[in-house]
């Protein structure tokens, strides 16, 4: 029975949701100086065996989060290092390696390799890390119901165990409740994009696959690789390593009207399991099975007035390409910054309010993405046509740009390309922030993270000053590295400037020292603090 709510609490950001984007929002928030409250219903982070493995650009995010090495250390054999590959049986041949020889390297635009954690391991560390910053995490506790205004979100809470109630007042709202999110329902947001496009049935079972495992380089056998196969034949199907030492996961392969496998005994599992990777004496002992609904849809709305969707509240994709969590991630990176300044009173409203024009056409492209490679890995069935075109992991995780509306200065010419080659970066506003090494050491992505940071040019001396002012002025940090050998592959001289956001995007950059009080006036723009 609920109980009458008790008195009312203040909090600068409320998260709904304690999975992998709930969590990064709340370490990000704590990092940038907000404590947040997560609200999880659920008594802790998730036991159930779901993504696994970090790009590049989410470990440099992880990095400046201060988790990077440990999201290594909970990765197969502590290593980023991982097998995937497209093959008739798992007994071969191998026709397709799709991650096998470095083919996924992106060492030529990150300093940071691959994290391969699980979401369960990742979780944990997200959560540990947040609370270390000083977030606060309250698990077996759901978001009942809320109501916006003009000045903030009032929130009624119940603890899941005793029904308890109690209203919050906050700033700002994050959903991060998942695929049937109540907040963007309770919001009346509804999604578009393919949805339901497919069932997949899951076995989980333990057996001694090293002998079958041991043609394979890097510690596969042991577990101290992880691996992944698309299998093709007599049905596609998908096989895959686990944390668990002689643990393994097998997926049947997706069509639309999949036969209906829920009443299937473990031997009738165990046997889906032999036939899928053409072993048919497989000694196996099965330990959970169920069918997994495939979806690809993403929110009409990322952002309605002060309440904010991430993660799967805002898109959901099929797994094939591994960006589902990554984004998941992601999305409290790039958004933790914003509410961040906002809730110190750095910031106007339009800069939170540019999440949605900045993260939802990155969901889109994604969404399409992934069912491309879902018809392709999973369901050839499923190919009506209608599939994007291919668009390379590299480009689309490193040169993809914030569309119109977002918190950027952008400049006279620009369309608005939805992506650019990160191989052959522009530095143009709105693009990330070129990785270049540096002669004095270290590199310009090391330099983002912790606030807005200005890269000046061997010969920009005058955009000290101009930065210390626009610092005074509008009580932001601003951290002013003056360096040679980056100006080009940003698109300036030696005498200009680059102002780099938070979240390593490019807000704005001069080509040279002509008019320093325009960084200011960029400051503004992003801030959203017109002058007055």
């Amino acid at each position: 029975m609920s109980q009458t709510p008790v008195s009312e609490a203040t909090v600068p950001v409320l998260i709904a949701g304690g999975g992998l984007s709930g969590l990064s929002t709340a370490l990000f928030l704590a990092l940038h100086g907000v404590r947040p409250l997560v609200v999880e219903k659920h008594p802790g982070t998730s036991v159930v065996m779901k993504a696994r493995g970090q790009y590049p650009h989410t470990m440099e995010a992880l990095r400046i989060g201060g988790v990077a090495d440990r999201i290594v250390a909970a990765s197969p054999g502590g290593t980023g290092s991982f097998y995937m590959a497209l093959a008739d049986t798992l007994a071969g041949p191998v026709l397709r390696g799709i991650m096998t020889q470095g083919e996924m390297s992106m060492s030529h635009v990150s300093p940071e390799g691959w994290g391969m954690a699980s979401q369960e391991r990742t979780e944990v560390i997200l959560a540990d890390r947040a609370r270390e910053l000083g977030a606060d995490l309250a698990f077996g506790t759901e978001l009942v119901s809320f109501a916006q205004d003009a000045d903030g979100v009032t929130a009624l809470l119940r603890e899941t165990a005793t029904g308890a109630e109690r209203e919050v007042r906050a700033g700002w709202l994050v959903a991060a409740d998942g695929r049937h999110s109540p907040v963007r329902r309770a919001l009346g947001v509804g999604t578009h994009g393919r949805g339901r496009i497919g069932e997949v049935f899951r076995v989980f079972f333990d057996a001694d696959m090293s002998g079958s495992l041991a043609h394979l380089e890097g510690g596969v056998a042991e577990g101290d690789r992880f691996a992944l196969f698309h299998l093709l034949q007599p049905v596609p199907g998908v096989f895959y390593t686990t944390d668990v030492p002689g643990r393994y996961g097998y997926i049947r392969g997706m069509t639309k009207d999949r036969p209906d496998f829920s009443g299937y005994s473990d031997e009738q599992c165990a046997e889906l399991v032999r036939t899928g990777l053409g072993m048919p004496d497989l000694e196996l002992t099965v330990t959970g099975a169920g069918g997994t609904e495939i979806v690809c849809e993403v929110a009409d709305r990322f952002s309605v007035g002060r309440v904010h969707l991430i993660g799967d509240a805002a898109k959901v994709v099929p797994a094939p390409g591994g960006l589902g969590g990554n984004t998941a991630v992601m999305d409290g990176f790039y958004l933790a910054w914003k509410l961040a300044l906002a809730a110190r009173g750095l910031a106007g409203p339009g800069l939170p309010a540019s999440h949605d024009a900045e993260r939802r056409p990155v969901a889109d492209m994604i969404a399409e993405q992934q069912f491309a490679n879902t018809v392709e890995r999973l369901g050839p069935d499923l190919d009506d046509g209608t599939a994007a075109a291919p668009v390379s992991p590299v480009t689309q995780v490193f040169g993809y740009r914030c569309a119109e509306g977002g918190a950027v200065v952008r400049e006279p010419g620009d369309e608005g390309e939805p992506l650019e080659d990160p191989t052959a970066p522009t530095g143009r506003p709105g693009s990330r922030a070129p990785y270049v090494p540096l002669d004095s050491g270290g590199s310009t992505t090391a330099l983002f993270g912790h606030g807005f940071v200005l890269l000046a040019g061997a010969d920009g001396a005058a955009w000290e000053a101009a930065a210390a002012n626009a610092s005074l002025r509008l009580g932001i940090r601003i951290s002013v590295h003056r360096a040679g050998g980056w100006e080009k592959t940003y698109g300036v001289t030696s005498s200009g400037a680059a102002l780099v956001r938070p979240d390593r995007f490019v807000a704005w950059r001069a080509a040279d020292d002509r008019d320093p009080a325009g960084l200011e006036f960029a400051l503004r723009t992003v801030l959203d603090r017109p002058a007055g």
